[in-house]
């Protein structure tokens, strides 16, 4: 079973224009990873609740508030790292994203599986014309090899865009087929600006 799979694409015609869906992608080690992780997550804001709530039906003193102060803190903190891995969990099963037109500007949307999402928007006159990005397949040091010995070598793809110093990577994980047809969608469906032949742009290296 493949850990990864490449994304897909659809243009969808609406009232107010055209829509592209994006598919997540889809790495299922990750979804069960993140699902036993909340399970945790769950068990310890309970607890951490229960704890919180006896020590303020109990104290005597504003000195013995000061452990429920750091409680408190602990708490808030707990909550706020489980709400956005919830949104990643679900992103993760099936969400999507969505690019759409809105008055003049490029709305790009992650969407959730509840339907949950968080939205950026672009102004489509400030934005520089996207670029192909080519990625190379993470871990195969030495793809002269693979190829000579016949192995096939998937390569990733996605769509680079900018307006000023905000930057988005638009559907990492297309194979490069359908990294060009979305690239060809977005300036002649989108009016995003056009370039020449886009280049490869390489990921930063991590290291």
């Amino acid at each position: 079973m493949a850990i990864f799979k490449a994304r897909s694409w659809t243009l969808e015609e609406t009232s107010e224009g055209p829509r592209v869906v994006i598919t997540a992608p889809f790495v299922w080690p990750l979804s069960i990873f993140l699902g036993f992780w909340l399970f945790g997550w769950t068990g310890g804001e309970i607890s951490a609740a229960k704890s919180l709530w006896q020590l303020l039906q109990t104290f005597d003193s504003w000195v013995a508030l000061l452990p429920g102060a750091f409680l408190m803190f602990w708490l808030a903190c707990w909550t706020v790292a489980g709400v956005f891995i919830w949104g990643v969990f679900l992103f993760s099963i099936q969400g999507r994203e969505v690019v759409s037109l809105s008055g003049g500007k490029l709305r790009v949307r992650l969407e959730t599986l509840l339907g949950l999402g968080w939205s950026w928007r672009y102004e489509l006159a400030e934005m520089a014309p996207p670029r192909l990005m080519v990625m190379p397949v993470a871990g195969n040091k030495n793809p002269e090899a693979a190829r000579a010995a016949g192995a096939p070598l998937p390569k990733y793809s996605g769509i680079a865009i900018s307006c000023g110093s905000r930057k988005w990577r638009l559907g990492v994980g297309l194979d490069e087929a359908a990294a060009k047809d979305l690239l060809y969608t977005l300036t002649s469906r989108f009016g995003l600006p056009r370039a020449g032949e886009p280049e490869p742009a390489q990921p930063e290296e991590i290291t």
